[in-house]
């Protein structure tokens, strides 16, 4: 088993957003900041990591009509210890962030890996995937947190970077805005796939 193919497919072919169209709601409702995007990005991360790592090993004890019980039970665990986590390091993060924590819980995109990979696959492999779906997610959402604020404020990370003359496109800071963004955005990876497909 090649892992770093395992992880490049995670991140590109199989992007939970762009590709698979997975936790959309919270993509869209966390990237108004990079910094924002980034934490939230981390989150989903480890607990996609750990929750994949945990169902792989548990694979071969959970009864087949009990695993999605099993799955939440492991999600849960993971969600609980990166909120406290944030909450003790970063309070005023987890206070941002509020309510989309706990909707870590039904991402799709962490339930989605643990369905059609993790119980099916050893650990190693589990965790790779994972690890590659997590990438991937982190760089979609920094994508459109990145122009979001950049075009909205005139900021990245709460950092002015734009000449002083530059008039912030407010309609960016609205979910308007982050439709926009996202879709002009899975317009340019369609053109990109379909691109490198007639190459190959």
């Amino acid at each position: 088993m090649n892992y770093l193919r395992t992880i490049w497919q995670g991140m590109v072919p199989a992007n939970p957003v762009f590709v698979m169209a997975l936790g959309l709601c919270s993509t869209l409702a966390v990237t108004l900041r990079v910094e924002n995007a980034f934490f939230m990005a981390v989150m989903v991360g480890a607990t996609t990591m750990f929750s994949s790592l945990a169902i792989s090993l548990l694979r071969y004890r959970i009864p087949f009509r009990f695993r999605l019980i099993s799955y939440m039970l492991v999600v849960v665990t993971a969600v609980i210890s990166v909120e406290q986590l944030l909450r003790a390091w970063y309070p005023d993060m987890a206070r941002a962030l509020g309510p989309y924590v706990g909707l870590i819980v039904t991402n799709c995109v962490v339930m989605g890996r643990l369905e059609a990979y993790a119980v099916s696959h050893r650990p190693v492999e589990a965790f790779c995937d994972a690890l590659g779906v997590s990438l991937g997610y982190l760089c979609v959402l920094l994508g459109i947190a990145g122009i979001r604020e950049l075009l909205g404020n005139g900021t990245l990370w709460g950092l002015s970077v734009m000449p002083d003359f530059y008039i912030a496109c407010r309609v960016f800071n609205s979910p308007p805005g982050a439709f926009i963004v996202f879709a002009g955005l899975l317009y340019l990876v369609n053109r990109l796939r379909a691109a490198a497909g007639r190459e190959s």
